[in-house]
C-alpha cells in the first residue's frame, strides 16, 4: 500500500498542474486505494484524538490536589484569625498587667489618706488582678488553639507539596506523551490534506457519511475472494466488477467500498 509522509507532501506541492491533473484522472481503483489510505489515516487520527481528549481530561482534574488545597487554605484561614483572636488577647492583658501596676504604684505611694478610697483602690486591685488571671487563662486557651492549627496547616503544606510533587512528575509524563501526540495529529492531518486535495467534494462527503454509518470503516480491502470487514466471500463477477467498473463498487452484503490491491 502506498503510504504518504512529509517527503510525498514536499514532492506533490512541487508537481506541476498537469501531474496533479493527471492524478485528479485516476481509476477506480486508485480511487478506491486513496479512500483506503485516508480511512487509515483517520482511524489513526481517531485514535489519537481520543488518547489527547483523556489527557486532558487527567490535567484539568486531579481531585486529591484540589481537595489539599482547599483544606490547606481554610486551615491557613482558621489561623490567621487565631492569631488575630491572641494578639488581641494579649494586648487586653498587657493592658491589664499595666493598670495594675498603676494602681498598685498609688497603693504603695501612700498618697491615700482617706480610708474609704483606700479600700475602693484596693478592691479595684483585686478586680483587675482577676480580670487578669482570667484573661491569663483565656490567652493559654487561644495558644493552644493556635498551635494546632499551626500544626495542622504545616501538615497540610507538607502533605500538599508532596501532592504537588507527585503531580509534576505524573503531569511531565503526560505532557510529554500530548506534545508526542500533538506532532502525530499534525503529521496525520497533512498527509489527510495531500489524499483529499486530490479527491472530488463529492465522493469525500459520500465517504464522510459512510463512516459516520458504518463503524468508522466506510472502505474494506478485499483478500482471498473475500470483503475483510463482513467475510462475505465475492463472486467472481463481483471482482471483476471491482477491478473494471468505473464505478465503485460495494459489498452486496454490509455495503463498505470495496478496495482491491493489486
Amino acid at each position: 500500500m502506498f503510504l504518504l509522509d512529509s517527503s510525498t507532501i514536499v514532492i506533490y506541492g512541487r508537481m506541476s498542474d498537469a501531474l496533479k491533473g493527471e492524478i485528479l484522472l485516476m481509476s477506480t481503483t486508485q480511487l478506491a486505494a486513496r479512500l483506503f489510505q485516508l480511512q487509515e489515516l483517520d482511524l489513526d487520527l481517531d485514535r489519537v484524538k481520543a488518547e489527547l481528549q483523556s489527557l486532558q481530561q487527567s490535567l484539568q482534574n486531579n481531585y486529591t490536589l484540589r481537595k489539599l488545597q482547599s483544606e490547606q487554605q481554610s486551615v491557613a484561614q482558621q489561623l490567621q484569625a487565631s492569631l488575630q483572636t491572641q494578639r488581641e488577647a494579649e494586648w487586653h492583658l498587657e493592658d491589664l498587667t499595666k493598670r495594675i501596676e498603676a494602681q498598685e504604684q498609688r497603693l504603695n505611694s501612700g498618697s491615700l489618706s482617706n480610708t474609704r478610697d483606700l479600700q475602693a483602690l484596693q478592691q479595684e486591685v483585686q478586680q483587675l488582678r482577676a480580670q487578669h488571671a482570667r484573661q491569663e487563662e483565656s490567652l493559654r486557651e487561644i495558644v493552644d488553639v493556635t498551635e494546632s492549627l499551626k500544626e495542622t496547616s504545616e501538615r497540610y503544606a507538607r502533605e500538599l507539596e508532596q501532592a504537588q510533587e507527585s503531580w509534576s512528575r505524573d503531569n511531565s509524563t503526560e505532557l510529554t506523551r500530548q506534545q508526542q501526540l500533538e506532532t502525530q495529529r499534525t503529521n496525520l492531518d497533512q498527509q489527510r490534506s495531500l489524499i483529499t486535495s486530490v479527491l472530488e467534494t463529492d465522493l469525500l462527503e459520500r465517504y464522510t457519511l459512510m463512516r459516520r454509518t458504518k463503524q468508522g470503516r466506510a472502505i474494506s480491502r478485499v483478500e482471498q475472494s473475500s470483503c475483510q470487514w463482513c467475510l462475505a466471500v465475492l463472486a467472481p463477477s463481483e471482482l471483476q466488477e471491482a477491478l473494471r467498473s468505473p464505478e465503485l463498487q460495494v459489498c452486496t452484503n454490509c455495503g463498505r467500498i470495496l478496495y482491491y490491491e493489486l
